[in-house]
C-alpha cells in the first residue's frame, strides 16, 4: 500500500497553483478553455479531490517524447499498449508525432487519472475509445508488437502485484516485442530515508533489471537520467529508462 503522504501534495504544492500551471502547459497545444472553466475544474476537484495529485503536477509533460526508444517506437509495426496510461498524455503525444490511432490502446485500473486527463484536454469524444479500464488485465496473449510503461513500477509497493503486472506485459507482447518506460530509482551509492515524500518503491538499477530479466524479459538496456519530475526533490533518486524484449 501507498504510503499516506504519497497521496496528497507535498509541501509548498496547492490544487489552484498545480491545477493552473497543468491547464496553461495543455493550452500550449491548442486546447482553449471557455470562460470560467478553471474556476468549474478547481471547484470539481476541490470536491471531490485529486485522487493522485502527483499525476497532476505533470500532466502536459508527455515523458515518452524524451525516451531514448521513442523515435524507434513510432517506426514499429503492430499495436501498442500504454499500460497504465494515467491522464493519457503520451498517447495525446504518439497521436500528434503521427503513430496510427487505430494501433493504440491504453489502459488503467480506474478512471481518476484518464478522466482527469479528459478535463484538460478536453477531447474525450476524439479519443476516448482508446482507453479501457478494468480491476483485470482485459487483453490476451500475444496483442501487441510494443507496450510502454510509464511512472509505473515505482507505484506498485507489493511485490507480487509488480510480478502479475510484467507478467501482464509479456503474455500480451508477441515474440520478439518490445517493452519500454520509465520508473524513478536510486542513483548509483544512494540510500532513501524511508520517510521521505514519494512512491513506495524506488529501486537501484540491478534490481529494476532482476525484475525485468525475472520476468522472462531479455537484453534490458537501462539508462540514468536526472531529470526528475517536479514533485520530487530528493536528490539521491533518478529516473530510469528501460528497454527490454521477449524473446523471439
Amino acid at each position: 500500500m501507498s504510503p499516506p503522504h504519497a497521496l496528497r501534495f507535498p509541501p509548498g504544492r496547492t490544487l489552484p497553483a498545480e491545477l493552473s500551471a497543468a491547464m496553461e502547459r495543455v493550452g500550449a497545444f491548442g486546447v482553449v478553455y471557455p470562460p470560467g472553466y478553471y474556476e468549474a475544474l478547481l471547484d470539481k476537484y476541490t470536491r471531490d479531490g485529486v485522487r493522485y495529485p502527483h499525476i497532476l503536477m505533470i500532466l502536459g509533460i508527455p515523458r515518452i517524447s524524451s525516451h531514448f526508444f521513442y523515435s524507434r517506437a513510432l517506426q514499429r509495426a503492430g499495436r501498442l499498449l500504454d499500460y497504465g496510461c494515467g491522464t493519457g498524455d503520451n498517447v495525446r503525444k504518439l497521436i500528434r508525432d503521427g503513430f496510427p490511432r487505430e494501433r493504440i490502446a491504453a489502459f488503467d485500473i480506474n478512471w481518476s487519472s484518464i478522466d482527469l486527463g479528459f478535463d484538460l484536454y478536453r477531447d474525450r469524444k476524439d479519443i476516448g475509445g482508446l482507453f479501457s479500464v478494468s480491476g483485470a488485465f482485459p487483453f490476451g496473449p500475444e496483442e501487441f508488437c510494443t507496450v510502454y510503461s510509464a511512472s509505473v513500477f515505482h507505484v506498485i509497493s507489493d511485490d507480487r502485484e509488480l510480478e502479475r503486472y510484467l507478467k501482464n506485459a509479456y503474455s500480451a507482447l508477441r515474440p520478439g516485442g518490445v517493452l519500454f518506460g520509465s520508473t524513478l530509482g536510486l542513483g548509483q551509492g544512494t540510500t532513501r530515508s524511508p520517510e521521505a515524500w514519494g512512491p513506495p518503491r524506488v529501486m537501484p538499477e540491478e534490481v529494476l533489471a532482476g525484475c525485468l530479466t525475472g520476468a522472462g524479459f531479455t537484453r534490458p538496456a537501462i539508462v540514468r537520467r536526472h531529470n526528475l519530475p517536479p514533485y520530487i526533490d530528493d536528490r539521491s533518486m533518478c529516473v530510469f529508462e528501460f528497454c527490454t524484449q521477449k524473446p523471439a
